[in-house]
């Protein structure tokens, strides 16, 4: 064999026998050899599932209501571009219907919501993306002097794109719930920004935790609840019911405080909450979600409103015409927003 040839045949037997060795050294260098059950624990924390799935609060409960009455009319707006639909109103509408009451909504016909607001007893307004105008404004004012309970609930401001964005001439713009002017009739103010805490919450730095800071039927059984996209309310005069857990802070101005996200005016009417995502079928049961549904429920239909409010143009004054909840008046002055 020519000495070509036998080095060949000398490096081929080389690579075959570091090859078997390889092999053969294999299993053992994997933790495996001989036995195939037993497999080495895994050491880095952040692949096991108890620590890559966050705890959750348990998501179970029932929506009740105390309250005996039975066959009063809830309105609930869908008229003003609301950014909350029907749907996302379920469960609070499913429990008022379960109990005896009756559900109608305001569609649009923006000049009837005065009329409709007549044959009502409460009144549901949730995220309107359009503004009342100053007669439905003085309506919904009247509806109130009467008895009649609204419930106001809106969030921060949405953002959604402008036109010509292929073109370069467009952008993002935000869009705020037009809660401010309704609210600020019974002294209670929408803040601006959003909520946060990056030390107590449900798995979100933005859902945040909201506790009682009151005593009365709104916070009745409720410890603490869950909002998802929460602003902060001030009110004059009235009472804040729920705020957010220790550490909450204002996106705004990057304070901490002790933000009110539920509060009720004054003259107990008019309950304003400063999100929209606690009553959806989502959130519902989250906390106790559930127990302050249904007493926003009982709120709404425990009110003593007066037949026929508000009265119809020219009621008072028959001489005189024009549109809204009654005579034709000077325009009207919004209570001062709390400081």
């Amino acid at each position: 064999m020519s000495a070509p040839k036998s080095r060949l045949v000398a490096v081929f037997v080389i690579i075959v026998a570091v090859l078997v060795g390889a092999a053969a050294v294999a299993p053992y260098a994997l933790g495996s050899a001989g036995d195939t059950n037993d497999t080495a624990p895994i050491e880095n924390q952040q692949f096991q599932p108890g620590t890559v799935l966050p705890s959750e609060d348990p998501e179970d409960g029932e929506i009740t209501m105390e309250s005996s009455q039975r066959g009063k009319t809830v309105l609930v707006d869908v008229g003003h571009a609301n950014g909350v639909s029907e749907t996302d109103l379920e469960p609070l509408l499913s429990t008022l219907v379960e109990n005896g009451h009756e559900i109608r909504f305001y569609r649009g016909q923006r000049q009837e919501l005065n009329e409709s607001l007549r044959s009502a007893d409460a009144f549901v307004v949730a995220s309107p993306q359009q503004r009342f105008s100053n007669d439905e404004l003085a309506g919904v004012e009247a509806f109130t002097d009467a008895g009649g309970r609204v419930l106001v609930m809106g969030g921060p401001p949405s953002v959604e794109a402008s036109g010509g964005l292929l073109l370069g001439l467009g952008g993002f713009a935000p869009t705020a719930p037009r809660t401010a002017d309704l609210a600020s009739t019974y002294g209670i103010a929408y803040g601006s920004g959003y909520l946060y805490n990056m030390e107590d919450n449900d798995n979100n730095y933005k859902s945040i935790y909201a506790e009682t800071a009151s005593s009365g039927r709104l916070a009745d059984g409720v410890e603490r609840v869950v909002v998802r996209d929460a602003v902060p309310i001030r009110t004059n005069g009235g009472t804040q019911v729920l705020v957010g857990s220790e550490g909450t802070t204002l996106s705004t101005t990057r304070d901490a405080g002790r933000y009110a996200v539920l509060a009720r005016s004054q003259g107990g009417n008019v309950t304003a909450v400063g999100d929209t995502s606690f009553v959806t079928r989502e959130n519902a049961y989250d906390a106790d979600n559930e127990v302050l549904i249904g007493n926003l429920a009982d709120f709404l239909v425990t009110g003593d409103k007066a037949e026929g409010a508000p009265t119809p143009p020219g009621a008072d004054s028959p001489s005189e015409s024009g549109s809204g909840a009654g005579p034709a008046q000077p325009p009207r002055e919004p209570t001062p927003a709390p400081s």
